[in-house]
């Protein structure tokens, strides 16, 4: 038998098919109360991913959950920690065509039948933390596992694996581990995991893996 709970998550679902931008808000903030929280909500994750095309990954939060500031075709992974203000950029202006305006190349301006620009793909790795204000524009296709992105950073290029990437526009200043160590926590994929699992070994998540000076500089 159905709990009252889920049959509001349902129906909320349903209600979202609504196109008005005040009451998808509201939807959203109820879902997340009612389900305890973005880090666990299902309701959340399936309308940002059947609505928007957005697929956010079991405990991530925050600001990756805003489908007016995430595009679609953005694909994160578990773990990740999202400030507000994070802004991901899918497309942009037609640089080339006589006129940049939304009118000439975008269907819902109601002027042209489709879509003519292109709007790329982004997957972001597990356990990412992008920090307050950070923009990522459409040249970037992926962002890696454990991957730091730098508040106020606007992201032009793909960020490897552990790295931190900060400035504009974005740099890689350095990695947060030795090579060795990202290659044993990668082969580990912890993040697979869910959270009730890792518990039974949380002295490995509360503690620093290394010494500040096994950190990888990069120029």
């Amino acid at each position: 038998m159905l709990s009252i709970r889920s049959v509001l998550s349902c129906l909320l679902y349903r209600l979202y098919k609504v196109r008005q931008d005040r009451l998808r808000s509201l939807i959203l903030r109820f879902v997340t109360r009612l389900e305890k929280g973005e880090m666990v909500s299902l309701t959340l994750r399936r309308i940002l991913l059947e609505y928007h095309d957005v697929d956010v990954g079991m405990y991530s939060y925050g600001g990756c959950f805003d489908p007016q500031r995430i595009g679609v075709h953005t694909k994160i992974g578990r773990y990740c920690s999202f400030a507000s203000g994070v802004r991901r950029f899918n497309g942009n202006h037609p640089m080339k065509f006589k006129s940049m305006h939304p009118y000439f190349y975008n269907p819902i301006c109601g002027h042209v039948e489709k879509e003519l620009i292109h709007r790329g793909e982004l997957v972001v790795g597990n356990d990412v933390w992008v920090g307050h204000n950070a923009i990522i524009l459409p040249g970037v296709r992926r962002i890696g596992d454990g991957a730091v992105i730098g508040a106020g950073a606007v992201v032009t290029r793909d960020v490897p694996d552990y790295a931190i990437a900060v400035g504009n526009p974005a740099e890689i200043r350095k990695y947060r581990f030795s090579d060795k160590t990202i290659e044993k926590i990668k082969a580990e994929q912890w993040w697979n995991k869910t959270i009730e699992e890792l518990k039974a070994n949380m002295e490995d998540f509360v503690q620093p893996l290394e010494d500040e000076g096994n950190e990888v500089q990069t120029n």
